[in-house]
């Protein structure tokens, strides 16, 4: 396919040059032009995706320039909370990356493309677990406007993920991107996971790694989202008094007291 793409373009070539020196030997029209034009587009398309066109190389540099001011507002405040004794900072990640980064080295924009799967598979989950209404046929942008509305994230951390998406979904339909940009994307999200305390991740999935996170049990990093009654029923989590996200056998099993908190989780620093 690809030597008859360059035949193509070669014999256009060459019917050009032969008309501007031999015009009488063959003349080449505006439909003629178009033509060869046409053939020729599934050759040179390929190479236009990778184009460096003036300002195209700056398209992502200022995006993620905006993005990581609001990362870093984010970051802060989760960091003054933690100070204040309020909060502490999730000791784990809520968007996993290990596998977006793996794919980075052999394929930049696939790895973002994962990353955009890291991120509506988080917020999905979050959707199921608050049981918004319509939440299969939400896009991924519409996720985010549900999810905020439940006041799961902060103004900052909700333009920060649209941001991000936004760069992934330019990425994947073709704008040029640079693996270092596409790292500072990855970085972008890595820095996000900081922004989310103890009980208020929302990745509402089971961590099996809770003991050596210094966590309670599997669902303490979201438990802060989960309803809260007020008077306790056989859902209520003995610790947190939210409903145990593990239902009632959870909770039977559970074997664990408001005591069994560490007691550095809210000292002030």
């Amino acid at each position: 396919m690809k030597i008859i793409q360059w035949l193509i373009v070669i014999i256009g070539i060459m019917l050009i040059v032969v008309h501007g020196f031999w015009s009488d030997v063959f003349k080449v029209d505006g439909v003629t032009i178009l033509i060869l034009f046409i053939l020729s587009i599934p050759f040179v398309a390929q190479y236009l995706r990778k184009a460096k066109f003036p300002g195209a190389e700056f398209e992502f540099k200022e995006e993620i320039r905006e993005t990581q001011k609001l990362v870093q507002l984010s970051v802060e405040q989760a960091e003054k909370d933690e100070r204040a004794g309020e909060a502490k900072i999730l000791p784990f990640e809520t968007f996993k990356l290990s596998a977006v980064r793996e794919l980075l080295d052999s394929d930049s924009v696939l790895a973002l493309a994962a990353l955009r799967i890291e991120i509506e598979k988080k917020l999905r989950t979050a959707a199921d677990f608050l049981d918004l209404p319509m939440r299969d046929r939400l896009s991924i942008s519409k996720l985010i406007e549900a999810v905020s509305r439940k006041e799961l994230l902060s103004f900052e951390q909700i333009t920060a993920l649209r941001k991000i998406i936004n760069m992934c979904n330019k990425a994947i339909h073709g704008s040029l991107i640079s693996r270092e940009e596409a790292r500072e994307i990855i970085d972008l999200a890595e820095e996000l996971n900081k922004t989310f305390s103890i009980g208020y991740s929302i990745d509402f999935s089971p961590n099996p790694d809770y003991a050596r996170h210094g966590l309670i049990c599997e669902w303490e990093h979201c438990i802060e989202w989960m309803p809260l009654t007020e008077e306790p029923t056989e859902y209520s989590c003995p610790v947190f008094g939210h409903n145990c996200p593990g239902g009632v056998e959870r909770v039977s099993k559970c074997g664990k007291t408001i005591e069994d908190i560490p007691i550095d989780r809210f000292m002030k620093k």
